[in-house]
């Protein structure tokens, strides 16, 4: 291993990995919070798939995953390389899956939390609570991939991986309906619904608060998950391995094509689903990650346009800050009135959807400013010289 592949994996960071996670939350922030969510406000490319198929947003948190195991790469580095993990490794991913798994669950009780201080509910209504979310989903994910890199060499973490999408496939091919296979991809007649609502219940999922029939974040569709983020791994082993040059970038971006393309011929037989993270959505979503993630290496990293990485690098280093902070203010403008609304929707109404015509454009207007605003706080942040970690 050459000298400026042990100086990333130890004493540096990659910096084409932190611009690449910056500009992921960056895309979430812009995504999660139009001026309005009624049909017809929002652009085609910022909103989901209503059900098979995919658009540019749906391809947002499976980058985030990927981001994740790519820096499992470097993050168990050493307990790789020196033939297993100590107990204050181990104890460190515990602490990191319960932080994560418990904010996510917190940002959902937050929101009811402030109704009750300022009188808008009598109590918590707990029994309505949503166990699972973005944050719940990445923490797990972490947690699996974590003990599948410790606990297993690469061979066999493929082995794994192809289990897991293969009998994910299996699942739902005969599950709940054998010989049944349309029922079984629908929204309704899918086996991950089936699982979530005898597991966590039906009051406590994403459902019972949209018109949505299946939890996006379900549990059983979480060991696809897992699978994104290995390949999300195998790219930082990759990168670890050859060091930042022309011929990694190509190498990758290989790969992510063949995956990509994988991924859309899998589609004709296992449809690309984000809500059932199906087998052939790891593929798609994999395969693009891969090739975004070469993009950045070899604008970032090779070519050394370090300045342009800049403004990205500050908002990934605080990302998962960055999105908490976001969710919650998200959460105090929708909980807040000015008059008879919101303050969410009084800041739309007076600064974008009344000077600009198209209400598409107003609302992805506010978008836009949410981002300006927190990516203002990641660059305080960063002058002050401040990471928050989980």
């Amino acid at each position: 291993m050459n000298d400026e592949t042990e100086k990333l994996g130890t004493r540096q960071r990659l910096l084409s990995l932190d611009a690449f996670r910056g500009m992921t939350i960056l895309a979430m922030i812009l995504v999660n919070n139009p001026g309005s969510w009624g049909d017809g406000m929002r652009y085609a490319p910022f909103d989901h798939a209503e059900w098979h198929g995919w658009t540019p947003t749906d391809l947002i948190f499976p980058f985030f995953l990927f981001i994740v195991g790519t820096s499992l790469a470097y993050s168990l580095r050493n307990s790789r390389e020196l033939g297993g993990a100590t107990a204050e490794v181990y104890a460190r991913i515990v602490r990191r899956t319960a932080t994560l798994f418990l904010l996510g669950v917190g940002m959902g009780l937050f929101g009811r939390i402030w109704d009750v201080c300022f009188g808008e509910a009598n109590s918590l209504e707990l029994g309505t609570l949503r166990y699972l979310g973005v944050l719940q989903r990445i923490a797990l994910v972490y947690f699996a991939a974590s003990l599948i890199v410790l606990h297993f060499c690469v061979h066999r973490q493929v082995v794994v991986a192809l289990a897991l999408l293969l009998g994910y496939w299996a699942l739902l091919t005969w599950l709940p309906n054998p010989n049944n296979y349309a029922t079984n991809l629908s929204p309704a007649g899918n086996v991950v619904r089936v699982v979530d609502r005898v597991a966590i219940g039906e009051p406590h999922m994403y459902t019972q608060a949209r018109e949505e029939k299946t939890e996006p974040e379900g549990l059983l569709s979480t060991l696809p998950a897992i699978v994104t983020a290995m390949l999300g791994y195998w790219a930082g082993l990759f990168i670890q391995r050859r060091g930042p040059a022309f011929q990694t970038v190509c190498l990758l971006a290989a790969c992510g094509l063949a995956l990509t393309a994988f991924g859309l011929a899998w589609d004709h037989i296992f449809p690309i689903n984000k809500k059932l993270w199906t087998s052939s959505f790891v593929l798609l979503t994999g395969g693009l990650a891969s090739i975004g993630l070469a993009a950045c290496l070899a604008l970032f990293d090779v070519a050394g346009f370090r300045r342009l990485a800049r403004p990205f690098q500050i908002v990934g280093v605080n990302a998962i800050a960055v999105y908490v902070g976001a969710g919650l203010m998200a959460r105090v403008l929708g909980a807040t009135h000015v008059g008879e609304q919101t303050t969410q929707q009084w800041i739309y109404t007076k600064v974008f959807a009344d000077h600009l015509a198209d209400p598409k454009l107003a609302s992805l207007g506010f978008a836009a400013a949410m981002v300006a605003f927190w990516w203002l706080v990641a660059w305080a942040t960063a002058r002050r010289g401040w990471t928050l970690r989980v």
